[in-house]
């Protein structure tokens, strides 16, 4: 049974582009201008899985303030961490196991090797197949509006375990029902259900609540530094780019979540109520394009990680790391 069940809120996460980076080619090639607190050989790693009998070997790196978050999340004892991404299993369990075991290095405890959980492609609730069994006006219910993309993370997967729900999707495929969009009954058993994502065309419909939706990581041009100043420098706001808040996507669910598991605890309530509050209705509303992403919040990330690593700060634009 889910640790939802009991109460402790589980916080499942996308990989790519919000935990890690598979672009690193270009960072390999500026070896000299790497900046020591968030691109040190410790952030790089290989991820070595096999998929259909071939064995695969791919290089990351670790999102600014990847390692310290984990040490906050694994710090909240009403917190349970997942890898939610449409990768591979195995590759996804790898990974997993090599992030966890690198914030236990920092100084993390070992038991954090058996409180997390990781979830993956074969996790996800696959539309396209749908096409096969139904209607398209019946497999557009299964699509938030204004969203796409085949695979969707149905956080009640969570809730009803992995093998109980393949059992479930494979009956959907007879009966639409089984698995049909409820937002009032499926508010009610992801109550303690939450994804951090960068991508919402992953949403399951009727789960917005439940979605905290974080920038999409992209390194900063030329190349990215450690910030020098206090202050929390901000994006152009004539620029359609994001620069800054593109290159620190964790600083802000950090103070997302401290905020939110803070009020949670203090006001007994569900914190997709609270996360929506927060946040939810800014990315949802697209007239409010702007407001996605409230800087306070990158501020109040910095001094969350900032407990994990003192000489952490925003990873910024510069033209060559200072030694």
């Amino acid at each position: 049974m889910s640790e939802a069940h009991s109460g402790v809120a589980i916080i499942a996460m996308d990989i790519d582009d919000l935990l890690t980076s598979m672009e690193v080619r270009d960072l390999r090639s500026k070896a000299d201008q790497l900046d020591p607190v968030h691109h040190s050989e410790k952030h790089f790693f290989t991820v070595k899985f096999e998929h259909r009998k071939r064995p695969y070997e791919v290089e990351n790196v670790l999102v600014p303030g990847c390692i310290e978050f984990f040490q906050f999340l694994f710090d909240q004892e009403d917190v349970r961490p997942a890898f939610f991404s449409s990768g591979i299993r195995a590759r996804n369990l790898e990974l997993g196991r090599i992030v966890v075991e690198l914030a236990i290095e920092a100084g993390g405890s070992l038991a954090w090797r058996d409180r997390y959980d990781v979830y993956s492609r074969e996790d996800c609730f696959d539309t396209e197949r749908l096409q096969h069994y139904v209607t398209k006006e019946e497999q557009r219910k299964f699509q938030p509006p204004d969203f796409f993309g085949n695979l969707k993370k149905d956080l009640r997967m969570i809730h009803h375990g992995r093998d109980a729900y393949h059992e479930l999707y494979n009956r959907t495929l007879r009966d639409l029902s089984v698995l049909l969009p409820d937002p009032v009954k499926d508010a009610e058993i992801l109550t303690n259900i939450i994804l951090l994502e960068e991508d919402p065309s992953y949403l399951f419909p009727g789960q917005e609540k439940n979605l905290l939706l974080c920038p999409t990581y992209q390194h900063p041009y030329p190349c990215l530094v450690n910030y020098r100043g206090e202050d929390t420098p901000i994006d152009d706001p004539d620029s359609w780019r994001e620069t800054f808040k593109g290159a620190n996507p964790l600083f802000y669910a950090a103070g997302v979540l401290e905020h939110a598991l803070a009020r949670r605890r203090a006001e007994g309530r569900s914190l997709p109520e609270i996360l929506w509050e927060e946040q939810g209705h800014l990315w949802f509303d697209r007239e409010r394009y702007k407001e996605r992403y409230p800087t306070p919040f990158f501020t109040q990330g910095r001094k969350v990680l900032r407990r994990y690593n003192a000489e952490l700060n925003f990873a910024v634009a510069g033209g060559k790391a200072v030694p």
